[in-house]
């Protein structure tokens, strides 16, 4: 795709010309491209279909995200240039938040000892829940982790019940509903 920014003939345009090009205009960038090619009779594979229904399912979401005044502010702060808060509800969606690590330095499996657990998503997680078992994964206890105030990809559960030979799972969650796991055994 090139970008056509500086040619006055075609600053703003939008559409195809002579069904061989297109333009495509992404925030102040009109970009020219050659125009897609379709084959009507190809049947779809079942990859195909899944991912055209994810698709439309995240359609659905990033509309219901910019009806919400206050949700399209926020997507529309965190959106990049050239892009919109659509855009961004809509990759929110599509991509899981990660969980990156699983801090057990304060944990020794007594009441009060923390587990700190680093997540991020390309928007916002919206919460993550900790999971203890047993080594035979048996479930000991659950809870919802809090946001540190300061260090804010930082998520802190604190332990309620005496547990040892652990598994620790914890799972973040973002709007949208996408999940992110990371599981370590102690």
């Amino acid at each position: 795709m090139a970008n056509i920014n500086e040619n006055l003939l075609v600053r703003g345009a939008r559409g195809n010309v002579g069904k061989q090009f297109v333009y495509r205009k992404r925030g102040n960038n009109t970009h020219i491209a050659r125009m897609p090619s379709v084959n009507k009779d190809a049947v779809a594979t079942t990859k195909q279909i899944e991912t055209r229904d994810r698709f439309a399912s995240a359609v659905l979401y990033a509309k219901g995200a910019i009806d919400s005044a206050d949700l399209k502010r926020e997507y529309e702060k965190k959106a990049p240039s050239g892009s919109s808060a659509y855009n961004m509800a809509f990759r929110d969606y599509l991509k899981a938040p990660v969980v990156k690590k699983i801090d057990v330095t304060n944990y020794n499996g007594t009441p009060g000892s923390t587990i700190v657990v680093h997540a991020k998503d390309d928007f916002r997680v919206a919460g993550v829940k900790v999971s203890i078992f047993d080594p035979g994964g048996v479930l000991l206890e659950e809870g919802n982790a809090l946001l540190d105030p300061v260090k804010r990809g930082q998520w802190v559960y604190t332990v309620t019940q005496a547990n040892a030979g652990t598994v620790i799972r914890a799972k973040a969650t973002d709007l949208p509903g996408n999940e992110g796991m990371l599981e370590i055994s102690l």
